[in-house]
């Protein structure tokens, strides 16, 4: 089981394991035991480290996030095997119908834009949150409308100004790409712990992609990264990774039991898991709770 701290190296040194710790060898020597490892992203492409730390970092379960040389994440590592009945899983994810695919994304797609909603109407924008509610409440089985892209584009621009797309190059898809990829990595992780194969999505089937499934249901979870980027205050936005870090410890209501990201996730994943087994006909809902409550 993963550890509860983020470490972010952001400059050059070497990085070892010895006798269950991560050893950081810079201008001064800094011990942490790998047990604590929840993240370890990797800013600097300066830094130099062993097999031998992937290997144990890999056997706790911890995410290792590796950055380009603009400091923004480009990829993460993936176990091989997480699950001792991983051959199991993969047989029963192969065997999975198109029509439970179909009525899977329609619930992702329904709690993704429900979750773009509540965050407008607590930023009090009225009219487009009644746009985004008639959106979630017309979502069919595989959102043949794809009422998901309509509602992200009034979303987004809502958030950001009329000129904003997810295309640009600005602070804001930076900090939103940044945020997006520390909940994938946490999804990989997950997804793989539990069995099942992150290429083989229920909707997203890029050949490219090895994290389809992960792509799929991390998306309603995507809203706390936006709540996170819209609040980052102006004199933060140079050291915005810093702060962006906190989206770790949000507190999520999941099934009206209150949880940190983490079990969220996993409660979530295992409740995606029972639905695509036929155990469950409904997978929600989950609630993003502000740092007030």
């Amino acid at each position: 089981m993963a550890g509860f701290r983020t470490i972010v190296i952001n400059k050059r040194c070497k990085l070892e394991s010895q006798l269950g710790s991560l050893v950081i060898r810079s201008e001064i020597e800094e011990r942490i035991h790998i047990s604590e490892i929840e993240t370890l992203i990797i800013e600097s492409a300066a830094v130099a480290l062993t097999a031998a730390l992937v290997v144990d970092l890999t056997e706790t379960g911890a995410n290792i996030i590796f950055c380009d040389r603009k400091h923004l994440p480009s990829s993460v590592f993936m176990p091989v095997h997480a699950h001792f009945s991983a051959a199991k899983k993969i047989k029963e994810q192969i065997a999975w119908s198109d029509d439970l695919k179909l009525q899977c994304w329609k619930q992702v797609v329904v709690e993704k834009i429900r979750q773009q909603a509540l965050h407008l109407s607590d930023l009090n924008c009225a009219e487009e949150y009644c746009l985004l509610t008639n959106y979630q409440n017309n979502v069919t089985n595989g959102d043949d409308n794809n009422y998901e892209a309509q509602a992200a584009a009034i979303y987004f621009r809502t958030l950001f100004g009329s000129d904003f797309n997810r295309e640009i190059a600005c602070f804001e898809n930076d900090a939103l790409n940044y945020g997006y990829t520390i909940i994938m990595a946490t999804f990989v992780r997950e997804i793989s712990a539990c069995g099942y194969l992150t290429e083989l999505g229920i909707w997203h089937r890029g050949i490219e992609n090895a994290f389809n499934l992960a792509s799929d249901l991390m998306e309603p979870f995507r809203a706390i990264v936006d709540r996170a980027v819209v609040k980052i205050p102006n004199e933060q936005k140079i050291t915005y990774k810093r702060y962006m870090l906190k989206i770790l410890y949000s507190r999520i209501k999941v099934n009206e039991e209150n949880q940190s990201l983490i079990p969220a996730i996993r409660i979530y994943l295992h409740r995606v898991f029972r639905f695509m087994r036929n155990e469950i006909t409904d997978i929600f809902g989950i609630d993003i709770l502000s740092e007030e409550e």
